[in-house]
């Protein structure tokens, strides 16, 4: 076959216009592409009267083309028919697969109309690229206010606590989990604990810091060791009422009175609390909820009282713990409470560790947060 029926065959599917060329400039053969571009580019043509280009500019490129074997960036400006310019800018290298008297060089031509679209494409990537960039910035901004709020340990209780978290899979996302432990003040003798979980709807950077504000209005409302969890509900949702009024979240509040041996807690649209006793028996503490905050809307939030003995345990968690989305929700908790009941020996690390150890749904996981206090 010869070379240049060969070279036509083998380029045939390729979109640019390609060359062969000897390193004298003549064409040993062409492509489809190459003959739409400039029918004059026939087989025995001569590169120099196809080209606007100075013959010394022509005479280097083709030398330098057949020097390599890697591709070799030029350009050339091919004369039309017509007498119009059309700029190209070329890839040229070493045909080593040629054997004749003198080098062979193949050359690809890109027109400037395909350059300008190039042009188009690199500048999207890179706007796309530096898109990437800035949400890859809010994330780790994001991850490292969540990360801040939700401590993988929690100090300075007399209650033994163990936490667990595990965010979202949705790309760079962050959610709106919280939890958190801290002491409530209250009458001389008396070293109450407050239990916290809650979920801000949504993900991403504005539910983060409205997370990290309602932690810090529940702490300075926990102050008033009077308040109760039903009152610093009602605060919470006044608060998302006046300053949030676009937030919505849920919360499950718990203050636990060692020397009533109660916990008083008020649920703001929240899943129920789990209690397992020390005997091994579960409670889904699943009174009606209140509305979430930022939705009651003047409606009273109620407090309820539990009594609770030494080697009690409570696991507070949020919905992605136990929602699936082909399923009731209840199904979710009661499956969560037989994982409680059937631990051995039962302690917050291992009750947190063995929620932690179940796979999410994989349709659409959400985050995963639990809290566990032995009383």
């Amino acid at each position: 076959m010869l070379i240049g029926t060969l070279f036509a065959e083998i380029t045939r599917a390729v979109g640019e216009p390609m060359l062969l060329l000897s390193l004298s400039g003549r064409l040993l053969g062409r492509n489809t592409a190459m003959h739409r571009l400039c029918p004059d580019a026939g087989i025995g043509a001569n590169l120099y009267d196809l080209v606007l280009d100075e013959p010394a500019r022509i005479a280097g490129a083709l030398r330098g083309w057949a020097r390599s074997a890697a591709p070799v960036a030029g350009s050339l400006v091919l004369r039309a028919a017509d007498g119009a310019a059309t700029r190209c800018h070329c890839f040229g290298g070493r045909a080593a697969w040629v054997e004749d008297d003198e080098p062979a060089v193949q050359v690809r031509l890109v027109p400037s109309a395909r350059r300008d679209h190039f042009r188009r494409l690199t500048e999207a990537r890179e706007s796309e690229f530096r898109l990437r960039g800035r949400i890859d910035r809010e994330h780790e901004i994001a991850v490292g206010l969540q990360r801040s709020l939700l401590p993988e340990r929690v100090d300075g209780t007399p209650l033994r606590v163990a936490v667990g978290y595990v965010p979202t899979t949705r790309g760079a996302e962050v959610g709106g989990d919280w939890y958190d432990v801290f002491p409530v003040p209250g009458p001389a003798g008396t070293d109450r604990t407050a239990l916290v979980i809650g979920d801000v709807a949504g993900h991403g950077l504005p539910e983060a810091a409205v997370m990290s504000q309602l932690r810090s209005v529940l702490r300075a409302t926990a102050l008033d060791g009077d308040v109760r969890p039903d009152r610093a509900a009602a605060r919470l949702d006044g608060y998302i009422g006046t300053y949030l009024p676009t937030s919505m979240a849920t919360m499950c509040y718990v203050v636990h009175d060692p020397t009533r041996r109660t916990i008083a807690y008020s649920n703001a649209g929240h899943v129920p609390p789990i209690l397992l006793r020390r005997g091994g028996g579960v409670e889904v503490l699943d009174a009606p909820p209140d509305p979430p905050l930022g939705c009651a809307l003047g409606e009273a939030h109620h407090r309820r009282e539990v009594p609770v003995g030494p080697g009690d345990l409570l696991v507070l968690y949020t919905d992605g713990v136990v929602e699936r989305r082909d399923e009731a929700i209840d199904i979710g908790i009661d499956r969560l409470g037989r994982l409680v009941a059937d631990q051995v020996d039962p302690t917050p690390e291992s009750v947190c560790a063995a929620v932690m150890a179940v796979p999410p749904p994989g349709d659409h996981p959400d985050d995963r947060a639990v809290l566990a206090a032995r009383f």
